[in-house]
């Protein structure tokens, strides 16, 4: 059988279901409370927080900038190596770079550090020239909300390489891939910096789970400490980011889907022929998610699907960590041990090629489990949180309205926790 992920299925062993059944328990719990008894006008409508004039300034120094950048910009430049010069093999370090450090690790350093990837982004410093380093809180609102539908295709061409694209591990398909997201950056960028932004994938991902961080930027530019609700909910969100959020919650799902036992017993026999089927899944998966949301959001004319999608990151943030997390933690640290040598050449540049992994996480599996429901449940509670709050600001009046999205929702965890009980 053909491996459908770039570099692995998650490894957990399935959720047990008394976990399951009283996860769904307590998201049904936590939507209708909010539906009768949260809050009945807006709490997080304007962006507020306590200024950090003097980390702030620490924060933009060009010390700090710089270094920032050249550290970031070296590590590139070995997993460009590594991918261009290295040999074929599944411990090359750049494929647990683009599949573990890159898509999956961004979302923990996002949550932690709000916009530091923006900041160290390499297509930024290449193009610094250009003005595409200067601080996007600096921009008109118009740019800062301009579409990011290009990210969003571009993440679903990743998520199809990732999920779908026979011999997305090896280095001579990731290396076509590569070259074309580098034509997309570079002719995009030419044209425009704002282009990098509204297209390169892992920006756009990055920059919305860092919308549920605790810190923002004030009015003035002043970096400030807020609360993460309301540093999501009073987000003027960027058009077209409906359409991100779906591609993002959608492959993970198809992940999940990837991994039940109906799944591996239906495609086991067709070989390398499992990838139409599996493309068109996906785009199932992708589609379902957008489709639904928009159906919830129906009841809200004075507000567009895209307003509302600020409560969907809250989901796609639980489900990567839940689905994700242990393959985070275990090829994280082969990843970093790989690139003692990243060309294969029997170097040891880090001292660790003969390191081992600590794998002490996986000795408690009852924890884990505990832990990735609880991740899911959480983004729900976040995630209708927020929805609520914005939805308030249509206007509407009484518990009907709200219903529709609330129940879509609803729909989206569930779904999820039955899907990973069943993987």
């Amino acid at each position: 059988m053909i491996l459908l992920h770039g570099i692995a299925s998650r490894h957990d062993l399935p959720l047990p279901l008394p976990l399951v059944l009283a996860g769904a328990a307590v998201v049904l719990i936590i939507t209708f409370w909010v539906a009768l008894f949260a809050w009945r006008t807006s709490r997080y409508e304007e962006e507020e927080g306590r200024e950090l004039p003097r980390l702030s300034r620490f924060i933009d120094s060009p010390a700090v900038s710089r270094t920032l950048r050249l550290a970031v910009g070296v590590v590139w430049l070995v997993a460009a190596a590594a991918l261009f010069l290295g040999v074929d093999r599944i411990d090359n370090p750049a494929i647990g770079f683009v599949y573990v450090w890159l898509w999956v690790g961004l979302v923990p350093v996002a949550l932690l550090l709000g916009g530091v990837y923006e900041r160290s982004n390499p297509w930024r410093l290449l193009f610094a020239a250009r003005g595409a380093t200067s601080p996007t809180w600096r921009a008109p609102e118009a740019q800062r909300r301009a579409s990011v539908l290009p990210a969003a295709a571009a993440a679903l061409v990743f998520s199809y390489l990732e999920l779908a694209q026979p011999g997305g591990a090896t280095l001579p398909v990731l290396r076509w891939f590569a070259l074309a997201w580098a034509a997309w950056m570079v002719i995009g960028t030419l044209v425009a910096p704002a282009w990098i932004g509204r297209a390169d994938p892992f920006e756009a991902y990055a920059s919305a789970v860092a919308r549920l961080s605790p810190w923002a930027r004030s009015k003035r530019g002043v970096l400030m400490w807020t609360n993460p609700l309301r540093n999501l909910a009073s987000w003027k969100a960027p058009r077209h980011l409906t359409a991100l959020a779906s591609v993002l919650l959608g492959a993970t799902l198809f992940d999940a889907v990837s991994n039940t036992a109906a799944w591996v017993r239906a495609t086991q026999g067709l070989g390398t022929g499992v990838w139409p089927l599996a493309t068109g899944m996906l785009l199932v998966c992708v589609g379902g998610v957008y489709g639904l949301f928009r159906l919830g959001t129906l009841s809200y004319r004075e507000l567009r699907a895209d307003d509302l999608a600020p409560g969907l990151i809250p989901l796609v943030v639980g489900y990567a960590l839940a689905h994700y997390g242990t393959m985070l933690y275990l090829e994280g640290q082969r990843t970093l041990f790989r690139f003692s040598d990243p060309l294969g050449r029997g170097w040891n540049v880090l001292g660790l090629i003969e390191a081992a992994p600590h794998t002490a996480l996986f000795g408690v599996p009852t924890l884990v489990a505990v832990v990735q429901v609880g991740l899911i449940v959480g983004g729900h509670a976040l995630g209708v949180l927020v929805s609520h709050d914005i939805a308030l600001r249509s206007g509407v009046s009484g518990v009907r309205p709200h219903l529709p999205l609330l129940l879509v929702m609803v729909v989206f965890t569930v779904g999820g926790l039955l899907l990973m009980f069943g993987g």
